[in-house]
Parts: structure tokens; sequence; C-alpha cells
């Protein structure tokens, strides 16, 4: 189903639910999904990730869905955060201020 959303031009979002130690299905997902169609969210104020489940979730914690991210597909952190923040500029259609 992700290959056919992405092959469609949807974007994938990732909550903290992918550092979850059982997110098998998530974890397979943002292995093999293009890089450019990924996004992260916080699904505030649920999903925190690890190691910070059962906390309320906020934009603090971006940090770790990003990290996991980076360590799935073999790239720093520095390099997933600029990806995903050029992916969301893109989605939501954000340019820059003149």
């Amino acid at each position: 189903m992700a290959k056919k959303l992405t092959d469609q031009g949807w974007y994938l979002g990732f909550t903290g639910v992918i550092t979850f130690h059982n997110a098998r299905r998530a974890v397979e997902v943002a292995q093999k999904m293009p890089l450019d169609r990924m996004v992260i969210e916080t699904d505030c104020p649920y999903m925190a990730p690890e190691p910070h489940r059962g906390v309320r979730n906020d934009s603090g914690f971006l940090r770790y869905m990003a990290q996991k991210l980076a360590e799935l597909r073999g790239v720093s952190l520095e390099e997933m955060a600029a990806i995903t923040m050029e992916n969301g500029r893109r989605l939501f259609a954000i340019g820059e201020m003149p």
C-alpha cells in the first residue's frame, strides 16, 4: 500500500511509533520507501517516541523519529533532518520568504 501511495505522489508521515521495539511494519516501510516522500510528525499529544513513551508528546521529540529513520536508511541525523524538512516544505508549499 505504501508503494502505491508514494507512486501516486503521496507523502508518508512517521510518528514516535517508528521507535517502538514492535514497530516491524513501520520499519519495513521506512527502509523501502523513497526518501523524498518521507515526513516526520508528533501525533501530539500521543505516541511519544522511545525513550519517552507514555508521556505527552510534543515537537521537542521529533529528533528521535529523525534519528531512527536516519539509522534505518544509513544517513546522518543532520541529513535526515534536512530531507524531512525539505519534504515538509514541499508538501505544505512553504517557500522562502522574500
